[in-house]
């Protein structure tokens, strides 16, 4: 355990890891910021489920457009450049709906702006990451990157409702601007990472490069295996997210202001401990997989039937707390595993490529999870709800514990 803690200091006392994943951190602290201002403010005004699935679909939507192209040009030009582009755009945007805070259509507009920049942020980091990173090295690596990702929205939204509650959602909008400035100033800290280096070719040439690569990856099964596993983790998050509102107001006594308090510090512990434990399981990533899953359905299962039993709020509060340590612990497992196995298979030139492809396939999956969770509660109680979705769940880890025994990865 010890020499494992040595690695993940190692990798942030190299500066420009560090540099990465604290424009990582301070990034996702600042959409989170931006994100609770824009779900509350609907929430409270419409009360509906569905109201909530449009703001998740006002964040998925544009990646599901973008995240192909922002691929491509994150394995075509410098990936710092990227990163600084991409920032110095949405602390514009934001400043824009400070400005325009008062007109509901321009704040909304100005919002999908973000969120489209942003889709450009997220091929390049994750490409950048395994140019920073040898490939030995991955596993405590992607559990650093994604401890900034998941950490640094969990922070942002406790910190955000936390200020909110006290100073309310105007504020939230002053911070997230002064993180994005931070954002901005940190890239300018690492060095130059172009996905190839010395490349005397043409434009054309690498775009065809890229694409008979791309092609090649795919014919190999394990490798679309694990991209589609990926990307379904944005659907679960996007299928949970569109029904926690409703969930906490309705089931377990906890108003839209206070509910991201009670939330947010067990997703904290979940992630921790999932970023912490990935390398005890990384020899077989498959595995990490089947017990992601499992136990997601498993406790997705339980909350299901305690919410109907007659149990008293304190009860299902305790409960619901347990559920969301063990379920943020499983989806940042999966997330880990399959994210680890692309960076192993595919090499980093063109790396940027498939990360865009898998966020366009991810947004696409939450486009749909996240209607189909809104519809699902319109026509059924939240416990049928959290019943079957923990059945599909426990399946799925069963199936994919049988495609071990047959596909042996």
């Amino acid at each position: 355990m010890r020499k494992n803690f040595n690695i993940y200091f190692r990798l942030l006392a190299e500066r420009h890891f560090l540099i990465l994943i604290l424009t990582i951190l301070v990034g996702q602290m600042a959409s989170a910021f931006l994100l609770l201002s824009l779900v509350t403010s609907v929430f409270l005004k419409t009360g509906s489920d569905f109201g909530v699935s449009g703001v998740i679909l006002s964040l998925s939507m544009p990646a599901l457009f973008l995240m192909a192209l922002a691929g491509l040009i994150s394995d075509i030009f410098d990936r710092k450049k990227i990163i600084l582009v991409t920032n110095i755009f949405i602390s514009v945007v934001v400043l824009g709906i400070l400005l325009s805070i008062d007109k509901v259509f321009a704040s909304i507009s100005l919002s999908f702006l973000y969120f489209a920049g942003n889709s450009f942020f997220f091929p390049a980091v994750s490409a950048a990451t395994a140019q920073l990173v040898s490939k030995n090295k991955l596993i405590y690596a992607n559990s650093i990157f994604f401890l900034a990702m998941a950490g640094g929205q969990v922070l942002g939204f406790f910190l955000a409702a936390v200020v909110q509650f006290f100073a309310g959602n105007l504020v939230l909008l002053y911070i997230s601007e002064s993180l994005l400035l931070v954002c901005i100033a940190l890239p300018l800290l690492l060095p130059g990472l172009p996905p190839r280096k010395n490349d005397k070719g043409t434009l054309i040439i690498t775009l065809r490069e890229i694409w008979k690569f791309f092609i090649y990856i795919f014919s190999a099964k394990t490798i679309w295996f694990y991209f589609l596993v990926l990307a379904s983790a944005q659907g679960i998050i996007a299928f949970g997210a569109t029904i926690a509102p409703g969930f906490f107001d309705k089931e377990i006594g906890l108003s839209i202001v206070k509910s991201p308090l009670f939330l947010f510090p067990a997703v904290a512990v979940g992630v921790t401990a999932a970023a912490l434990f990935a390398h005890r399981a990384s020899r077989r990533e498959s595995l990490m997989v089947v017990l992601g899953w499992g136990i997601i359905g498993l406790g997705t299962t339980i909350v299901g039937v305690a919410v109907r039993m007659p149990f008293n709020f304190q009860i299902l509060r305790a409960i619901s707390f347990v559920y969301f340590i063990i379920s943020a612990f499983g989806i940042i497992f999966i997330m880990i595993a399959a994210r680890t196995i692309l960076q192993k298979r595919v090499s980093h030139h063109f790396q940027g490529t498939v990360f865009g492809a898998n966020f366009v396939v991810s947004s696409f999956l939450a486009s749909l999870a996240s209607p189909a969770a809104a519809g699902a509660v319109a026509f059924f109680d939240y416990s049928n709800v959290l019943i079957v979705g923990g059945i599909v769940f426990m399946i799925a880890a069963l199936f994919v514990g049988l495609l071990l025994k047959r596909w042996k990865f």
